[in-house]
């Protein structure tokens, strides 16, 4: 079975938690959705893609950032001019009002995602990342990417425990089949659905395992050719 490995660089990022308001809490990897959305965008699709993801790696340490956040009372304000020192405009507008916000970002990231889809997908995926022309992001805008190595490689089932490098985010249906595995269970979003207006997310139950933990290979686990482990959310496509 063959997969696109991506191997990601970030100097900073933040993979906002939902709700999050005075603090912008982030993940300690990027959730799948996002890195699904990511991927939709190199593809500029219009419709979702089937596919699976595979999200691990590690940060060197967590920063607090503090920024000033502009909100608008308003549907529409008064026409002013933006700045790089702010708003060119008196804050004591009635129509805006600010407030201070905590931001954490994760420095100096290494990120390892293997998706698999239709061959197609993947062989698309790897040309349009490895030939664009515009600078890829991950999380906010400014969470810019550098592509260490973007390859289709074959992977196989693991034929004995997997030892986790950095961290990953495991289906809880793995953890489930190994014994003593810590982890940080969470519910990420996957793919949403319009249900009387409102927007619905069917959610993946994750946990998040730290550095050096082993998960069996009696698991769903598969292994790539460096022997990278691969925890897919869901059964493979195909």
């Amino acid at each position: 079975m063959k997969v696109l490995r991506l191997k990601l660089y970030q100097q900073t990022a933040c993979y906002k938690k939902p709700f999050a308001s005075k603090v912008a809490e982030t993940y300690p990897l990027p959730p799948h959705s996002t890195v699904k959305g990511m991927l939709h965008a190199v593809l500029e699709a219009n419709e979702l893609i089937p596919m699976q993801i595979s999200v691990q790696g590690g940060y060197d340490t967590l920063m607090t950032d503090y920024q000033i956040h502009y909100f608008f009372k308003q549907h529409s304000t008064p026409e002013f001019i933006l700045t790089t020192a702010g708003l060119g405009m008196d804050r004591q507008l009635e129509e805006i009002t600010t407030m201070p916000i905590y931001t954490h970002m994760l420095y100096d990231v290494n990120l390892v995602i293997h998706v698999q889809a239709e061959q197609s997908v993947m062989e698309e995926l790897e040309h349009r990342i490895k030939d664009s022309s515009t600078t890829l992001s991950l999380g906010r805008w400014e969470d810019l990417l550098r592509v260490d190595e973007c390859e289709i490689v074959e992977i196989e089932s693991a034929e004995r425990p997997v030892v986790i490098h950095g961290g990953a985010f495991v289906p809880e249906r793995i953890l489930d089949e190994t014994d003593d595995v810590p982890y940080s269970p969470y519910r990420l979003n996957w793919t949403y659905r319009i249900v009387n207006g409102v927007r619905i997310w069917d959610k993946l139950h994750m946990g998040y395992v730290q550095d050096g933990a082993a998960i069996s290979d009696e698991a769903d686990v598969y292994v790539d050719d460096e022997g990278q482990g691969i925890y897919f959310s869901e059964p493979m496509i195909g």
